[in-house]
């Protein structure tokens, strides 16, 4: 591996494009090399986020309940970078009166729509180690922008 900075710094804009959102934790970017990706950095912010979501797509993958999240593709070993599948930006009639008891934040931006179907793609704090994977279904107080 090598030690030098500008190979470090050359690497990430090979595969970052340009800053699409921003967080209380991370930066995400377009992608140059996966274009069907979004890349998540964690630079210093402590929270796990990156880590919490490639567990999280971990645990669902293959299961009834992967419907419900964004794909996770790729996690460096520290888990400061993340690679996941891109979503598009749902209609207002897209967005259910009903969402699983698992997932939190009802944020419009936390969610997209991903194959035709409404996913959350930032899930880095949801409520699974609270209530687990359940079919149980929460009505949804309120959508916010």
């Amino acid at each position: 591996m090598s030690d030098n900075s500008t190979v470090h710094r050359d690497t990430f804009w090979l595969m970052c494009d340009r800053v699409i959102a921003n967080g209380i934790s991370r930066t995400i970017y377009s992608s140059k090399l996966f274009p069907e990706c979004v890349v998540k950095v964690e630079d210093n912010a402590l929270m796990f986020q990156n880590i919490r979501e490639w567990e999280t797509w971990k645990l669902v993958e293959g299961t009834q309940f992967a419907r419900w999240f964004a794909p996770c593709r790729w996690i460096s070993p520290t888990g400061i970078v993340l690679v996941m599948e891109r979503t598009r930006e749902p209609t207002p009639k897209q967005y259910p009166d009903k969402m699983p008891a698992f997932l939190s934040d009802f944020k419009k931006t936390n969610y997209g729509m991903y194959k035709s179907r409404l996913v959350c793609h930032d899930y880095g704090t949801n409520w699974l180690m609270t209530v687990g994977l359940t079919t149980r279904m929460q009505r949804v107080q309120e959508w916010f922008d």
